[in-house]
């Protein structure tokens, strides 16, 4: 592969990177990129090598987005034994250098992989991303994001929860540990992550921390780079962090909101609030919110990627289980919030916190865009508890439902293309084949009765 050509605005990044190495004593630099799990993966480099990979790149395995989560390599993804297991050239994206202050004289930097002859591997989701924010761009809208997280600590020794009862806002259990709380906090937004709340959640040991909103790709960037930031320096003071959505069959599960409005690039003004309109909705926030509504079935694969978050769908818990809309109503599944004006925006519920934000924010735009492409018709909001409500779109109940609903609907795979397409059908019979070797009721209503060890071995302490 050439060298890389670095433009005037990268080269002057360049200048500043430099100078936030030699102030922070940086002796190494983590390369990193996500799987389609939102794991990272890195290679370390030490500091005198850097200069040398930011021009001509670093090799990394190609076929990342093989992994499950315990980096078994699935087949027939198309990047894998097709391509021979070969190698990608990654290239570090300057804008996302961050030095890390929770780990002694280390930065990190996110790389996007390249084949050799100089295409990007396609179906790698930050890389898609970048190019859907790119089609909204186009038509004048900056995306605007704000991403919230639920997520349980255990003890890292004896894996109970770090307390009991069910404390939501409950301020002793806000501030139950306050060393670990205050340094996590404060290690975060040194690195540059800005985080409005923290507080205790309904489950033992379970908390929730929301980010304020960014624009375009900064802002799931962020929200990747968050969750793994949490879980290192939760480990630092004898805690296991885990996103994995459903560990305690009888408590809440882990979710992960994602705030959305859609800014006018020329004017500053939020597309999504018409003034003049009854309910003060725009057409294009309905149209919006139609396409997501429409595809939500296809896209759980993206919402709930283990066959654990399955297990968070259900009546009562505070867990959408219908494609459906409102205004403040927590039971569906994608709400308008009571803070309007040019606050306005759409709130989707259906994401599990184990899933990678990439992916989620990918698959939601994707869909919300066919709906304003085609100028979808919403239905009407929902104004009463459809947990109640047999007649709701329901969502699918488990992974094979959600597959079988992604391989109907043409309309998506159109829109992501048949690389991604290839690798998600695969990534998700694998899924399921490792399920059914490793649990005996795997399939059958018994298994959403419990979580098993497996369950536990396999996404606990990785997610």
């Amino acid at each position: 592969m050439a060298k890389i050509k670095r433009t005037s605005k990268e080269k002057t990044m360049l200048m500043s990177i430099e100078k936030q190495i030699k102030a922070n004593k940086i002796k190494y630099i983590r390369f990193e990129q996500f799987d389609l799990y939102g794991i990272p993966r890195s290679k370390t480099v030490p500091v005198d090598f850097f200069q040398n990979y930011i021009e001509n790149g670093l090799n990394f395995y190609g076929g990342i987005l093989t992994c499950d989560v315990q980096t078994r390599c699935a087949p027939n993804t198309g990047v894998g034994e097709e391509v021979t297991y070969g190698d990608a050239c990654t290239i570090p994206d300057l804008s996302t250098f961050q030095v890390l202050p929770w780990v002694p004289n280390t930065a990190r930097i996110i790389v996007d992989p390249h084949w050799y002859d100089g295409t990007p591997v396609v179906p790698t989701p930050r890389i898609m991303l970048k190019k859907l924010l790119g089609e909204y761009d186009k038509m004048g809208y900056t995306v605007r994001l704000g991403y919230e997280f639920e997520f349980y600590l255990f003890d890292a020794i004896t894996k109970e929860p770090a307390y009991g009862s069910q404390p939501i806002f409950v301020t002793q259990y806000n501030n139950f540990d306050i060393e670990y709380l205050y340094d996590m906090m404060d290690k975060l937004q040194e690195g540059g992550f800005r985080i409005i709340t923290q507080n205790s959640e309904q489950g033992p040991g379970q908390q929730e921390i929301n980010l304020t909103h960014r624009d375009g790709i900064e802002a799931a960037d962020e929200a990747q780079a968050f969750k793994y930031a949490i879980k290192e320096i939760s480990l630092q003071h004898g805690y296991i962090a885990t996103f994995m959505t459903k560990p305690i069959i009888d408590r809440c599960a882990s979710g992960a909101h994602v705030h959305i409005s859609l800014i006018n690039k020329e004017t500053g003004e939020n597309v999504f609030l018409d003034n003049n309109s009854a309910d003060g909705l725009s057409d294009i926030c309905k149209n919006f919110i139609a396409g997501i509504a429409d595809h939500a079935e296809a896209n759980m694969v993206f919402a709930a990627p283990t066959v654990n978050c399955y297990k968070r769908y259900r009546t009562g818990v505070c867990a959408p289980t219908t494609a459906t809309w409102g205004f403040e109503n927590r039971s569906v599944g994608l709400r308008i919030k009571g803070c309007r004006g040019n606050s306005t925006h759409v709130e989707t519920r259906l994401n599990c916190s184990a899933a990678s934000p990439y992916l989620t924010t990918l698959s939601t735009l994707t869909a919300g865009l066919l709906g304003i492409k085609n100028k979808a018709i919403a239905p009407a909001p929902a104004i009463h508890d459809v947990w109640a409500d047999d007649s709701a779109k329901q969502l699918p109940a488990t992974m094979e439902e959600a597959l079988a609903a992604f391989n109907k609907d043409q309309e998506m795979q159109e829109a992501y293309g048949p690389e991604f397409v290839k690798v998600v059908q695969a990534m998700k019979t694998w899924d399921m084949k490792i399920a059914k070797e490793n649990c005996a009721d795997y399939g059958i209503p018994e298994f959403k009765s419990y979580i098993s060890e497996w369950e536990l071995n396999e996404f606990r302490e990785v997610l």
